[in-house]
């Protein structure tokens, strides 16, 4: 029985300009935005992206949309499946699975609707550009109709113990839903929609033994438990909060570097 390799992709295996603590100019482009290049990889991830990919073991899981996915530049054909929106979407040679979207719809039938939450950020949204007059207005944006998030603009990003957080947090615990913020997107998730039920979905219909896995946020926590090994970058959302847990590796590296690592591990595990 096959091991897979499930991983999310920003912050762990791809990186921004800021994340990477790098220079770009010696990075490989795979994401381009409007015109410009937005994501990057080191030379060797590179390589051994292509390496997982080829295994046809390697499963991307991530938050982003899956249009926002496809904007994803691979060494060759892209993995035949990927999990997007946070579980909510299975994609399957880039076509949702319909299956998968009616179970998890069947699972979140018990969490506050969406539109109520995407108010309460809105009015979040607005406090904040208040704060920062001239920041421009933060967007609030549903994705799938699952879940919803905040852009926040430059200097708009709460702190993670502030007030103001702790009660969005404590609100929206109540509705059925878990607060994550990575960089400068502040995301309101159901507890019900998480990557490690679609990825459980996955090894069940390929027939694998289990997966290893990796992430750097708190929407990634359940991936990395379910995993039956784990990796972390050495920077990211667990480590800001101080999550630990000993069966999860926090690599010796950071930025760029640390997706480097984290790409051979993964490909390591499934040889």
């Amino acid at each position: 029985m096959s091991l897979l390799a499930a991983s999310d992709l920003d912050q762990t295996l791809v990186f921004s300009e800021r994340s990477s603590a790098r220079d770009v100019a010696d990075l490989v482009a795979v994401e381009e935005y409007e015109g410009r290049t937005i994501s990057w990889v080191t030379p060797r991830a590179w390589a051994l992206l292509a390496d997982l990919v080829a295994t046809g073991d390697f499963l991307p899981v991530t938050t982003r949309t899956p249009a926002q996915y496809a904007r994803i530049r691979w060494p060759a054909a892209p993995p035949r499946l990927a999990v997007c929106a946070n579980g909510g979407v299975l994609l399957v040679d880039g076509v949702a699975d319909a299956a998968w979207t009616a179970q998890v719809r069947g699972n979140l039938a018990a969490a506050q609707a969406l539109p109520a939450v995407h108010d309460v950020l809105a009015r979040l949204a607005a406090e904040l550009q208040a704060l920062v007059p001239g920041s421009g207005d933060p967007a609030v944006r549903s994705v799938e109709g699952l879940f919803a998030y905040v852009v926040l603009r430059e200097g708009q990003r709460p702190p993670l113990e502030g007030p103001r957080l702790g009660e969005l947090t404590a609100l929206l615990d109540g509705w059925g839903y878990g607060v994550s913020l990575q960089g400068r997107k502040l995301y309101a998730v159901p507890r019900a929609l998480t990557k490690s039920a679609a990825v459980a979905e996955v090894v069940r219909r390929r027939g694998a033994r289990g997966f290893v896995g990796a992430g750097d946020s708190l929407l990634d926590v359940d991936l990395l438990l379910a995993a039956e090994r784990a990796w972390r970058p050495g920077h990211g959302e667990l480590l800001r909060s101080g999550w630990d847990d000993p069966g999860v590796v926090l690599v010796d590296a950071a930025g760029a570097a640390a997706g480097e690592v984290i790409a051979e591990q993964l490909l390591l595990a499934l040889r």
